[in-house]
């Protein structure tokens, strides 16, 4: 890529990272299998020098384009197509619902372990939505400004919450910012995509079902000391994984390394 030759920026905005992403999480009709995003994201980590890879913005949605909720509520469009109102394009620019915000939940997850820097774009995080320029450059919503107008508009707390969880996440392992990336497993009849993030004398293993349908999955082989980051019930430590992957959701666990 031109931009990225040792000459010009450190990294961009990596919008290639966002395009099968929301192909396995988002689209029905058009939606790609684990496979086929784990084999999009291994091309993309070999088109671009490391240190760029480890750099590169791995956004969703941005001012460039429909809000996240918003494209989980308009699925199977070309990424940043059809997403203008004013243009007559048929998009469906009301508030987005709860499993809407589930998938963006997820998406959020996969930002916070993959490899590259995860970019989110304000207000996500408090639940705004929006097609395509200018309703996704609405002001931001916050709580101190007493109650809204329209009560659909009030910070989604639950939401917030989350994207604090996650973002600490990410903030307390340094593997998952600069250490190395391994598939474990891409089980596509249960639409589970999992893998390792290594380095720093610890690993972690991610583990993310896209299904609308709970998940049981197992790995061999990845001996024992693992612990469940964020308390979910389920794991065996006996070298074997067995859990249960809630339906469009994740599990992620930690173990010290030597």
């Amino acid at each position: 890529d031109q931009w990225l030759d040792g000459k010009a920026f450190d990294a961009v905005m990596n919008y290639e990272f966002a395009k099968p992403l929301v192909r396995w999480v988002i689209d029905r009709a058009n939606k790609i299998t684990p496979t086929a995003l784990d084999r999009a994201l291994a091309e993309l980590r070999l088109a671009y020098p490391a240190e760029c890879t480890y750099s590169m913005m791995n956004l969703v949605d941005s001012h460039d384009t429909d809000r996240v909720s918003s494209m989980a509520k308009n699925p199977d469009r070309t990424y940043n197509q059809k997403n203008r109102e004013q243009e007559g394009d048929p998009y469906d620019a009301s508030k987005p619902g709860p499993a809407d915000y589930a998938k963006q939940r997820l998406m959020a997850l996969v930002q916070m372990t993959y490899v590259g820097a995860p970019m989110i774009y304000f207000g996500d995080e408090v639940g705004m939505w929006g097609s395509n320029d200018p309703n996704n450059r609405k002001p931001m919503v916050w709580e101190d400004l007493g109650v809204y107008q329209d009560p659909q508009q009030a910070v989604d707390s639950a939401l917030l919450d989350y994207y604090r969880t996650v973002i600490a996440l990410r903030t307390a392992h340094p593997a998952l910012r600069t250490g190395t990336f391994r598939t474990v497993r891409t089980d596509d009849a249960q639409d589970v995509w999992a893998f390792i993030r290594a380095g720093h004398g610890e690993e972690l293993l991610v583990a993310l079902n896209a299904s609308d349908r709970p998940a049981t999955v197992s790995f061999a082989d990845l001996g024992d000391g693992w612990e469940d980051v964020f308390g979910t019930p389920g794991f065996a430590d006996n070298g074997m994984v067995s859990a249960t992957i809630p339906a469009v959701g994740g599990r992620v666990w930690h173990r010290r390394i030597k």
